[in-house]
This record gives structure tokens, sequence and C-alpha cells, in this order.
């Protein structure tokens, strides 16, 4: 894989960063492509530094749930096909493309790739849309979509996850739905194999961790990495969503309730039977990421 001329859009983005330093670490040529960076995927002549490249890491998306469904669908679906539209121009000899575990929707056994889609929300519907859009180039252009589970790490998500651990915020529901995630630097791990691994051509996987522990589980974990020894409180759902449209919502959203109590269980036999495991368990992620939350709140 040494010396690929590699394009990553989101490069700025908290996978991608990380992407980007793992592919340069193996003597890659890696072009970043971020709106951060002045790049736009519906700009026709900023998709001319397609050119020479190699292969097309596609990891950026709209995630914003407040925006329309239209504007979700014009970046994630309408800018992957201009991308696409642009690789089959300039002859790239592979597309790997980040989906997410969120298009099979909520789901009430473990799913695999065979799953039927069932996107619920704005973005979760962008992104099964977007799929479909990839899939329609399976003739002009190798493709990989990789489905990811919900990325654990020291991003915004989990450092407001940490923050309300730690004020022994209540957990909402009986925390007994299944919740399988993976680390970030196991999704990176996961496209990388995906690069260099010709049977992921024209598939579609599942990354996320080995075996999801509970809800109750995580929240467990993270308070033991953060010196809690505290009773988990219980909320039921029900009284969470009232709460959530009272002048105290700030603390939480629908949406966050509806992702927390998401039973998320996923076979990864698929793309383990090709070579790829994760490399760290859960209560290693969660070690890890704890301790670069509060790291990061030093220095703040």
């Amino acid at each position: 894989m040494d010396n690929m001329k590699i394009l990553v859009t989101g490069s700025q983005g908290f996978i991608g960063k990380e992407l980007v330093k793992e592919l340069k670490k193996e003597k890659n040529e890696v072009i970043e492509f971020d709106l951060i960076k002045g790049q736009n995927l519906l700009n026709e002549e900023h998709l001319e530094l397609l050119k020479g490249v190699e292969t097309v890491i596609h990891l950026a998306a709209e995630l914003d749930e407040n925006k329309s469904l239209e504007e979700l669908n014009t970046i994630n679906v309408k800018g992957t096909e201009k991308l696409l539209e642009k690789c089959v121009k300039f002859k790239v000899k592979k597309f790997i493309y980040l989906s997410s575990t969120g298009v099979m929707g909520n789901i009430s056994k473990q799913a695999d790739e065979l799953t039927e889609l069932n996107p619920l929300t704005k973005y979760e519907k962008s992104k099964a849309e977007a799929e479909k859009k990839v899939n329609e180039f399976q003739e002009l252009i190798p493709i990989t979509i990789l489905r990811s589970a919900l990325v654990l790490g020291p991003n915004k998500y989990w450092k407001e996850i940490v923050s309300l651990v730690k004020k022994n915020f209540p957990l909402i529901g009986n925390g007994e739905n299944k919740f399988q995630i993976i680390y970030f630097k196991d999704l990176v791990s996961a496209i990388i194999f995906c690069l260099k691994k010709f049977e992921t051509e024209n598939e579609t996987f599942i990354a996320a961790e080995d075996k999801g522990k509970k809800l109750i589980s995580i929240y467990s974990l993270i308070q033991s990495e953060l010196g809690i020894n505290k009773k988990i409180k219980i909320v039921p759902v029900f009284l969470a969503k009232i709460f959530a449209y009272t002048k105290l919502s700030k603390f939480i959203r629908i949406e966050h309730i509806n992702r927390l109590i998401r039973n998320r269980d996923y076979s990864i036999q698929k793309i383990a039977k090709l070579g790829w495991k994760p490399n760290y368990s859960t209560e290693q992620a969660i070690q890890e990421t704890v301790k670069e939350i509060q790291k990061q709140e030093k220095k703040s």
C-alpha cells in the first residue's frame, strides 16, 4: 500500500484526522479535502484535485439534524454523487464510503449486512440514500461501503456523556439495551484494512467492537474510570422525554434519548472472516477515551 495517492474527504473531522495520520505513517501521499480547508464536494473545480488519485476515502458528511432532509441530502447524497462522477472521469481505482449502522434503524435482533434498511432520523435517511447512490457506481469503479457503529472517542458527544456521568445524571431507560460501539482507532484500522484488501471491493461491511455491552455497563465503566462509586440512578424513558420538552431541555434532547435507548447489536462476522478484528476491548477504549478527555480538560 506504500506510496499510494489517496484523497480523504472530511480530513479535518474526528475520524479524518486520525486516518490521515495513519495513512501518512505508511508513506502514502494524502490529499486532504475538507470544507474547513475551503473545499466543497459540490464545486466542480475543487474536485479537480482527483486527478492522478488512486483511492478516495469518503468520510465527509453533514451531521446536523437541525437542518432539513433536503439540506442533508444536498451534501450527503448529491455531494457523494458528484464525487463519484469525478472519480469515474479521473479513473480512480478504489472508492471507500463510510456509512453508518444507523441506516438499519432501530433493530430488534442482531443485524448484519443483509438486514433491511430502515433509517429513522434525517441523517440516517440521507446516509441510506447515499449508500444506494454509491452502489449504482459499482460497475464503473470498485467500491467498498463500511457501516460504522457509533464511534467512541474523545469527541464532543462523549465529552458530554462523561460530563453527565460525573454529575451522576440518571440513566434513561433500564440500560438493558445492547450498546455496541467502535473505538475511533479501530474504525480507522477497519478503513485501512478495506484499503489494502482486494476482497473488500464491491462489498458492504459492518465495523464495530467484537461483542457489545449493555448501556448500563458502559455507564458503569465510565463511572469506574472517573473513580465514582455511586449507585446508578434510573429514569423512565417517558419521563425523560417529558423533561426534554421543558425549559431545562438543554441537558437532554429527544434525539439524545432516542440514541441512548436504541438497541445496537451487530455482527462483524463478514469482515472478520477476511481478517479484520478490533484491537481494543470496550474497557480499554473507555479507559483511553476518559483519560484523553480529562487531559484536554486540564489544558483548557
